[in-house]
């Protein structure tokens, strides 16, 4: 006596299940209509993005605030002093001719001392 698989219907089933979709989706997309239809909707994705993104920044605009394309640019920028205050200093170090790493720079004394507790 064999026992009989419990998942060997469902397994069949969705095989057929796969084969119908796909013949369905490989007779579909060879069709124009359905070109057509995907770039109405990309076309109107990007329209729809495009609208969002105008909208967004006339808000920030009315509200005194940066755009994102304006934090960006302010990050580059930033980006770019940094490393030029990095060359500056690097240099400033050579021509003192020191070669100190910021780890071995000396700390300020600390001049608090913490409270002393009543006995």
């Amino acid at each position: 006596m064999t026992k009989a698989d419990p998942g060997a219907f469902f397994r069949e089933m969705l095989g057929q299940w796969e084969s119908v979709a796909n013949q369905f989706g490989s007779e579909l997309m060879k069709s124009g209509e359905f070109a057509r239809t995907m770039q109405g909707a990309t076309s109107a994705s990007l329209k729809a993005q495009e609208v969002a993104k105008d909208a967004m920044s006339r808000a920030l605009a009315a509200a005194n605030m940066p755009s994102r394309e304006e934090m960006v640019m302010l990050g580059e920028r930033m980006g770019a002093l940094e490393e030029r205050l990095s060359r500056i200093e690097s240099l400033l170090i050579k021509i003192a001719g020191q070669d100190v790493s910021r780890q071995e720079r000396p700390k300020p004394a600390r001049t608090k001392k913490p409270p002393k507790k009543a006995e």
